[in-house]
């Protein structure tokens, strides 16, 4: 990637995550990342493990960043881009992760700048380096500044360009995604308990299993026939899928995921 500064506003969970996995990827420098939060111990102790440069004002860490990146939470996105409206310059870019706030309502807190402005839906596992993250750019953003910001987010896990028409299902399949495997984790390990495991040991095998199938998807599996390699005719296994698609899991499943995604349209409009 080429050399670029960036600035980051916010680095909580998300904002902090992304810049360790950045430098520690090697996608950035870490002489070339400044970053502010209203936590200044926090940021403090991510100055001190990454070696970024910590700003005493939004205003100070954005001035001279070819991208800065807004990790603030959606209902904080005005009163920032307040803050640093007047010491933006055309040619940066904004990058913001803040969900429900499409690429447009940005662009018009410059009005008369064609302020670039790149839209991301990253997800939890980006704080363990394996993201899934969506990457849209707005009116004004450049080719280059979408890829930019795609490679950036690749550094913490997978990224894909998409239009941002498809970002509240992106919100519903990946950002909500990780819950949803949480939520079958939650659920294996309640079966367990029911046919008598040790909770510890139980726990163990949950995660495991899901880490191990996980990493066979990862590897380019597709889920269908990794399913049918291990579903014997007559096994055990088939006789619990067929119970799941017999209570209709499927459907259940695609129903909450279109929740999500509806829920996501109420919160873009505002």
């Amino acid at each position: 990637m080429k050399r670029t500064r960036c600035a980051f506003l916010g680095t909580g969970n998300m904002g902090g995550a992304l810049i360790r996995g950045a430098v520690r990827s090697g996608a950035v420098s870490a002489k070339d990342l400044s970053a502010f939060d209203v936590q200044k111990r926090a940021l403090s102790r991510l100055a001190g493990d990454t070696g970024i440069r910590p700003a005493a004002s939004a205003v100070r860490a954005v001035r001279g960043a070819g991208y800065v990146f807004l990790c603030v939470k959606p209902g904080q996105v005005a009163q920032v881009l307040g803050d640093i409206s007047g010491t933006l310059e055309r040619g940066q870019c904004l990058v913001s992760i803040a969900a429900g706030v499409p690429t447009d309502r940005i662009e018009k807190h410059f009005p008369g700048r064609r302020m670039a402005v790149v839209r991301v839906m990253p997800n939890s596992p980006a704080l363990v380096g394996q993201g899934a993250a969506a990457v849209c750019g707005g009116r004004f953003a450049s080719p280059a500044q979408v890829r930019f910001v795609k490679d950036f987010f690749g550094s913490v896990g997978t990224a894909v360009v998409l239009a941002e028409r498809h970002f509240d299902a992106v919100t519903a399949v990946s950002g909500s995604g990780p819950a949803y495997v949480f939520y079958l984790a939650e659920a294996l390990g309640r079966a367990a308990e029911v046919l008598g495991l040790p909770a510890s040991e139980a726990a163990d095998l949950v995660r495991q299993t899901i880490f191990g199938a996980g990493t066979m998807l990862a590897r380019g599996g597709l889920p269908a026939e990794l399913r049918r390699q291990v579903t014997s005719p007559g096994g055990t296994t088939e006789a619990a899928v067929r119970q799941l698609a017999k209570s209709g899991w499927t459907e259940d499943l695609v129903r909450a995921v279109r929740k999500a995604r509806d829920r996501s349209r109420e919160i873009s409009r505002g």
